[in-house]
C-alpha cells in the first residue's frame, strides 16, 4: 500500500535550513557585499530645508479677520514655489553654483503643514553647500515672485484708478454734467475711487518672511554603505531560505551508519554486513532494556516501524517478535496497519486493551501506518522506540519522521540498519 504523502511540518523546514545553511550564507553574503558596492555607485546627495512663513496680503493687516489663512490658498502658494518662473528666478540667485532653472525644479520639493501658512522647502544638490544655498535661493526667489506678482497687480489697479478718475474730470467739463444730480454722481464716483487710491497705497505688500534658514547638512540624504549593506545581508537572507528549502536533496538514501549518525540516531546497529536478517535481530533484541520482570499490570510496549518493502511478506515487527521468542521472551506482535487509524487518533490502545496485554511484551508494528502523527500518537504511549531501515531508504523521509519525535522529547532507543534488498539477496548466495 503506498504512503500517501504528509503535509510539511516545521521540522522539515528546520532540518532542510540545518542541512543547506551554507545556501542561505552564501546569499547573505552576496547581498551584502551588493549592498556595499551600490553604497559606491549611488552618487552621494545632500538635502537642505529652508522654512517660509506667508503674509496674507490685505489692507489694513492689524483689523483684518483673524482667519487670515481664508486670504491665501496655501496649495497655490506650494505650486508657485515649484514653478518655472520661481525656478528661474532662483536659478539666477545661484548662478555661483552653476545651477540652471530645469535643476532647481528637479532639485526641489515643498510642503505645507495643514492648516498653517508654513511652507517648508527641501532642495538636494551633490554637495552639502549646494543643498543649503539652493534651498534659500528658492525660498528668496518664491518672495520675490509673489511680491513682485502683488506690486504688479496694484499697480494695474491705481492706473485704472486713475484712469476713471481722469474720465469723470472729463466728464465735469462737459455741459451734459451741469446739473447738480450729474455732479453729485460724479463726486459720489471720484470719492468712492479716491478711497480705492488711498485703500491701494495702503495695501501690504509683504509677501512673507524666511523664518528658518537652510543649514549646511553634515551627512548625506542618501543611504550609508552600512545601511545598504544591512539591507542587502537581509535581502540575501530572505532570497536564501526558499532556494536552500526547494533545493533537492544531494542523497536521497541513507547509504550507511554515517548517513543515519548525520539524521540525528545516537544508537545503530548496523546489520548490512549480515547475512542473515535474523542474526541483527537477535542482537536488536539483546541491546533492547527490555524489564526481567514485566509489570502485571500493564504490557511493556515497543513500537517498530520501517519502510514498506514491496513483496516483503513478513514485517520487521514480527522479525523482532520471533527474535525475542528465540531469546525466551514471549511477545505479542501487533500490526497497526490494520487498525483503524481514526481509533489511533482517538487513543487507541485504551486503558482497558492496555489492561488484556498486562504482564506481556508487545510489538507495535507501523510500517503499514499511512499516517506520521498517528505513528508519533503511538510512540507517545510506548515505552520503547526501534526504527528499522535499509541503506536504500528515503533519507528525507527518515530524519523527517526523527524529527517528529523530537519534537515529542521521544527518544530512539535503537535503529537497525540493513543492507538493500538487492545488496541481501547478493549475501544470500
Amino acid at each position: 500500500m503506498a504512503t500517501a504523502p504528509q503535509p510539511v511540518q516545521l521540522t522539515d523546514i528546520a532540518g532542510r535550513l540545518k542541512r543547506h545553511w551554507t545556501v542561505v550564507a552564501v546569499l547573505a553574503i552576496l547581498g551584502l557585499i551588493l549592498g556595499v558596492l551600490a553604497s559606491f555607485a549611488i552618487p552621494a546627495s545632500y538635502s537642505a530645508t529652508t522654512t517660509v512663513s506667508v503674509n496674507p496680503m490685505n489692507a489694513d493687516p492689524v483689523g483684518s479677520s483673524a482667519d487670515s489663512t481664508k486670504s491665501i490658498n496655501m496649495p497655490t502658494e506650494k505650486g508657485l514655489v515649484t514653478s518655472q518662473k520661481v525656478a528661474q528666478a532662483a536659478a539666477d540667485l545661484l548662478r555661483v553654483h552653476s545651477i540652471d532653472a530645469e535643476q532647481v525644479k528637479d532639485s526641489t520639493t515643498v510642503e505645507s503643514p495643514e492648516d498653517s501658512l508654513i511652507l517648508t522647502i527641501h532642495f538636494s544638490a551633490d554637495s552639502a553647500k549646494r543643498a543649503a544655498a539652493g534651498a534659500d535661493a528658492v525660498a528668496e526667489a518664491y518672495l520675490m515672485t509673489r511680491r513682485s506678482a502683488a506690486s504688479d497687480q496694484v499697480d494695474r489697479l491705481v492706473k485704472a484708478a486713475n484712469e476713471q478718475i481722469s474720465e469723470i474730470q472729463d466728464k465735469a467739463d462737459k455741459p451734459a454734467y451741469e446739473t447738480p444730480v450729474a455732479r453729485r454722481s460724479l463726486g459720489i464716483q471720484a470719492d468712492a475711487l479716491g478711497t480705492k487710491l488711498a485703500e491701494l497705497s495702503n495695501l501690504d505688500l509683504d509677501p512673507g518672511q524666511i523664518v528658518g534658514k537652510a543649514d549646511t547638512p553634515s551627512s548625506p540624504s542618501t543611504p550609508s554603505a552600512v545601511s545598504l549593506g544591512l539591507a542587502g545581508l537581509f535581502l540575501g537572507v530572505l532570497a536564501g531560505i526558499p532556494i536552500a528549502l526547494l533545493r533537492k536533496e544531494e542523497d536521497s538514501e541513507i547509504g550507511g551508519v554515517d548517513g543515519l549518525h548525520s539524521i540525528g540516531d545516537q544508537i545503530v546497529l548496523d546489520g548490512t554486513k549480515d547475512t542473515n536478517r535474523a542474526d541483527t535481530w537477535d542482537i536488536a533484541a539483546f541491546m533492547l532494556k527490555i524489564p526481567t520482570e514485566l509489570d502485571p499490570e500493564g504490557p511493556f510496549v515497543i513500537l517498530v516501524d520501517a519502510e514498506e518493502e514491496p513483496g516483503r511478506s513478513i514485517t520487521c515487527g514480527q522479525e523482532l517478535a520471533d527474535a525475542l521468542q528465540r531469546r525466551g521472551r514471549t511477545a505479542r506482535f501487533v500490526d497497526a496497519g490494520a487498525i483503524n487509524e481514526g481509533k489511533i487518533s482517538r487513543g487507541w490502545p485504551t486503558d482497558k486493551k492496555r489492561i488484556t496485554w498486562a504482564g506481556e511484551i508487545i510489538i507495535i508494528d507501523t510500517t503499514r501506518l499511512t499516517s506520521d502523527a498517528n505513528k508519533v500518537a503511538l510512540a507517545t504511549r510506548s515505552d520503547s522506540v526501534l526504527l528499522a531501515r535499509s541503506t536504500a531508504d528515503d533519507a528525507e523521509a527518515l530524519r523527517r519522521f526523527a524529527g517528529l519525535l523530537r519534537s515529542k522529547n521521544i527518544d530512539i532507543a535503537l535503529t537497525a540498519l540493513f543492507p538493500a534488498r538487492a545488496d541481501m539477496l547478493t549475501l544470500a548466495r
